[in-house]
């Protein structure tokens, strides 16, 4: 099975951006941690992802939202509450990817 010209450039274009979203360790197990706990606020991903620093969950949580991966739900106030939970994509990638974890 191989493709040719365009299809396989289509290809490549895809599995380098899948590797681009999920080369990480953080984000694969951010992702899965999403999935299994479900809706959480940023201290309670921190405490969930032992050895994260809170630079890295906060770049890896912005990655994820512009990626669609992960929804930045804002509740207003006082006080104000930031919930992260996966979007309908990203629970599909937190179901592939939570196994690994179990």
């Amino acid at each position: 099975w191989l493709l040719s010209g365009s299809a396989a450039s289509v290809v490549y274009k895809r599995q380098v951006e899948a590797l681009h979203v999920f080369g990480s360790r953080w984000t694969i197990e951010l992702l899965s941690t999403l999935y299994i706990a479900g809706p959480r606020r940023f201290n309670q991903l921190k405490n969930l992802l032992s050895g994260i620093s809170s630079r890295t969950l906060s770049d890896k949580l912005r990655f994820l939202v512009e990626e669609g991966l992960v929804i930045r739900q804002v509740d207003e106030g006082p006080p104000v509450r930031v919930i992260y939970l996966l979007s309908k994509h990203g629970i599909t990638c937190g179901r592939l990817l939570s196994s690994i974890f179990l």
